[in-house]
């Protein structure tokens, strides 16, 4: 009885956090200010949200993949201060997507445009771009030593 009474108690404590929703786009940070000073923050779905903490009440919120998760955030004595419902959309401006068969390639258009990383493309080109990226990365790596 005792067991059960302790997880009735949580999620009531649970519920009565803050429920905000907020829109990230994917690939971008979006700076969130905490009411309260956080002892602890849980990612529902790291793959389509992450956070980055600057401080006990600045975080970086960020968007991965398109999608929906939630991060849970607690106080320094475990309770629940914030629920937040985060919502991923792809990003759109300036990007054209080329659909080949079944096969797709998203392209930012900028001046040019340029073939880049997004989850949904094929994997032919998803895997061409990353090899390409990782490549640019490890020449940046090298000039830096």
């Amino acid at each position: 009885m005792r067991v059960f009474l302790a997880a009735f108690s949580f999620a009531v404590a649970a519920t009565s956090a803050n429920a905000e929703q907020l829109w990230l786009t994917m690939d971008q940070v979006r700076p969130f200010e905490l009411q309260k000073p956080a002892g602890q923050i849980v990612v529902g779905n790291p793959a389509i949200a992450d956070v980055t903490v600057q401080d006990k009440t600045r975080i970086f919120l960020f968007g991965k993949a398109p999608g929906l998760t939630n991060i849970f955030i607690f106080d320094e004595e475990g309770n629940p201060i914030d629920n937040l419902i985060i919502r991923v959309r792809a990003t759109a401006d300036n990007m054209l997507t080329m659909h080949r068969g079944a096969a797709r390639t998203t392209y930012n258009c900028t001046n040019q445009c340029d073939a880049t990383i997004t989850v949904g493309d094929g994997t032919l080109s998803f895997t061409s771009v990353v090899q390409q990226v990782n490549q640019k990365q490890s020449q940046a790596d090298s000039n830096n030593e």
